[in-house]
């Protein structure tokens, strides 16, 4: 079953106001309603003082409409009378200012202060609604991850604490830091610093590694929410549209998501432009990191409607927005947000109602969707595939090349999307895993530009080849350890001899910047190009623009690919068999053409079935008998079939091809008597 809903405030609208809301809700065919968000202080107005009245008619309301109610743990943004009561919860900016809390997000959530309150809040809300009827999830607060991070000196002190724990000894953390370059060696714990002062950030390990401890903070922090559910609802699923991925702040969710995470929830952001691709299949990018390898659907529990300033996306790309998270998994679509507000931070982000309340065009859409998702109740929604294929995702890695981008031309992100897209196009069914815990078993693992190695992911790709998986690494991966220490071995860093090359050295085909400006000589950006490589992969030319390769000495492997239009031939792609399975090294960071290329020169090897055919731009997955098709293009569309077969949405019968409207989709079963 799949539910389809919104996101409402109460709070923010007149309570005879509320049962008109719902009842238009229900007659829209919503059967899912998210509340309580953004709100801590219409539970709490002053410090103790709670008020849940006008909360229990709210709930009672939709229990007596049918309706399931995921309820938010309001704990972000901290009410005003906390802020005011204790400074200390409000953020530190990188120049050891307290900031005040003039927007959203602006609490520190590792400050013990904070969480006494927050977590004193939780257990009243969760414990009064446990055993409401109308139930169904609590969420675990509204965006953790997203926001700033602080400098405080208790923020240091915690650091501090936390680097104790770590680190043995002061001489530990001295080496893991390689704290003897620049005379910044550490005489005890309490000289350490956050590597962030004004304008200026420190070196590359430290950087790593205050980046972890804000992740653990965060992870901590959902930790606890995730307790107290638990402890006081215990019937109750627990749910969250945190925001490990942002760039600001976020967390390695992989790292603890199996222990704190129940039910994964997303926000579903592509924007309103679908025509931007990397945007469309990002969103659907953050629904697989979110599933990682959990056998369960994921709740998009805040369903992009309009964006501030933009009404809406052009007609028919809500719906379609709709069908094309079902393929990558959702269980649950809820519009945010039922109505456009008139005040706030996002007054001019278009819900489903207009700012008179009145339905605009989208909600037209919705309704249409949440029809169709009853009417194919019978097709087994939501589709919960067993991959064959994962694909690595580091946080760390991410923050690393985020640090250093004087090397690392090509974004860390950039190689995930680009390997991300190649497998979304061939419709195949993925799972994105942690290198560091590897819970299922795949006959294909990609290790796109994954430059931290650390001794648990290095293991895990070695114990994968040994037992006949293929792995494919690209380009910049196993360049620093744990610390973010540049190997001084053989690269790639602890897999040399699993692919069976040495990559230690590299070329930038195009003109190199850098901002660090050696010399205090002005550098110019001139756009020059000194080599234009092209590859070459079964008899076939990969001509797209190639702006850095390395050179792979080759000690046991073979060449799969070369690299052409050079003054020599060099080996692009390489080889190697190592126990009983193949370790693919490309020379050049992720691409989606190369990318395409390799994966289908691997699938029939393994035995990894595609998905279904389908012309650029449309998506699609097998459910048995039945194929959901989802154009994500302004283009009509032309789907070759193999038998014919009937479209349960609009009730035609297809022969040999089938007709996409630009933004459209069809679910297709084939003729009884024939097979997809």
């Amino acid at each position: 079953m799949i539910f389809v809903g919104t996101n409402y405030h109460p709070h923010d609208w007149p309570r005879e106001r509320w049962p008109e809301d719902i009842c238009l809700m229900k007659e829209s065919g919503f059967n899912l309603v998210r509340l309580g968000h953004l709100c801590w202080d219409s539970f709490e107005p002053s410090e103790g003082n709670y008020d849940f009245a006008w909360f229990d008619e709210v709930m009672d309301l939709f229990a007596e409409a049918g309706f399931k109610v995921v309820l938010d743990i309001a704990t972000r943004p901290a009410p005003t009378w906390l802020h005011k009561k204790y400074p200390i919860i409000n953020i530190t900016d990188q120049h050891r200012n307290r900031l005040h809390s003039v927007r959203r997000y602006m609490e520190d959530v590792g400050n013990p202060v904070f969480q006494e309150y927050a977590y004193r809040f939780a257990e009243r809300l969760t414990t009064r609604y446990a055993g409401h009827p109308a139930l169904h999830a609590f969420g675990l607060c509204n965006e953790v991850g997203a926001g700033m991070q602080t400098y405080s000196e208790e923020a240091r002190q915690r650091y501090i604490q936390w680097l104790r724990a770590k680190y043995a000894t002061i001489g530990e953390l001295n080496e893991a830091w390689a704290a003897q370059r620049w005379s910044r060696k550490l005489g005890s714990f309490e000289d350490v610093e956050f590597p962030v002062s004004g304008e200026r950030t420190g070196p590359p390990e430290r950087m790593l590694e205050v980046r972890r401890f804000y992740s653990d903070e965060q992870l901590s922090y959902l930790q606890g929410l995730s307790d107290i559910v638990r402890k006081h609802a215990p019937d109750a699923r627990e749910t969250t549209n945190h925001w490990g991925e942002y760039p600001a702040l976020g967390f390695d969710y992989l790292k603890e998501y199996q222990q704190i995470f129940d039910l994964p929830g997303v926000g579903f952001y592509p924007g309103v432009n679908p025509e931007d691709h990397n945007a469309l299949f990002g969103a659907c990018f953050t629904m697989v990191h979110r599933i990682g390898e959990k056998d369960e659907a994921i709740w998009c529990l805040e369903f992009q409607t309009g964006s501030f300033g933009a009404y809406a996306p052009p007609k028919g790309v809500l719906r379609m927005y709709a069908y094309l998270s079902l393929l990558f998994r959702s269980g649950a679509v809820c519009a945010w947000t039922w109505r456009s507000m008139l005040g706030g931070e996002e007054q001019y982000l278009f819900g489903l109602l207009d700012h008179d309340g009145q339905p605009g065009r989208k909600l037209d859409e919705f309704r249409e969707f949440a029809r169709e998702m009853e009417q194919l109740k019978p097709i087994g929604l939501p589709y919960l595939p067993q991959p064959e294929i994962a694909m690595a995702y580091s946080f760390e890695s991410f923050r690393v090349s985020e640090n250093s981008k004087a090397y690392y031309k090509t974004a860390y992100l950039e190689q995930i999307m680009q390997t991300f897209l190649a497998l979304s196009e061939d419709n195949v069914a993925f799972n994105i895993v942690d290198l560091r815990n590897i819970e299922k078993n795949y006959k294909m693992l990609l290790v796109p530009g994954h430059c931290i190695m650390d001794e648990a992911s290095a293991s895990a790709i070695r114990k994968f080849v040994q037992e006949g998986g293929t792995v494919i690494m690209t380009a910049y991966s196993a360049k620093v350890d744990e610390h973010n220490r540049v190997f001084s071995t053989t690269m790639p860093g602890r897999l040399s001899d699993v692919f069976g090359i040495r990559a230690n050295a590299f070329e930038n085909a195009a003109y190199h910047y850098s901002d660090s400006n050696e010399g205090g000589l002005q550098k110019q950006k001139l756009n020059i190009r000194r080599e234009t490589p092209n590859i070459k992969m079964n008899d076939r030319i990969l001509d797209y623009r190639v702006d850095y390769y390395e050179i792979l000495e080759l000690t046991s492997a073979e060449v799969l690919a070369t690299f052409t239009n050079l003054d020599q031939e060099l080996p692009a792609v390489s080889i190697n068999a190592y126990g009983k399975g193949k370790a693919v090294y490309v020379a050049v960071p992720a691409q989606f053409e190369l990318m395409q290329e390799l994966l289908s020169h691997f699938y029939a090897q393994l035995g990894v079935e595609k998905g279904p055919e389908t012309p650029l731009g449309v998506s699609a997955r097998q459910l048995g008998n039945h194929v959901i098709y989802v154009n994500t293009t302004a283009d009509e569309q032309h789907v070759f079939l193999k038998v014919p077969g009937e479209g349960l949405l609009t009730g035609k019968l297809y022969e040999t091809s089938l007709e996409l409207a630009p933004y459209g989709v069809e679910v297709y079963k084939a003729a009884a008597t024939s097979n997809i």
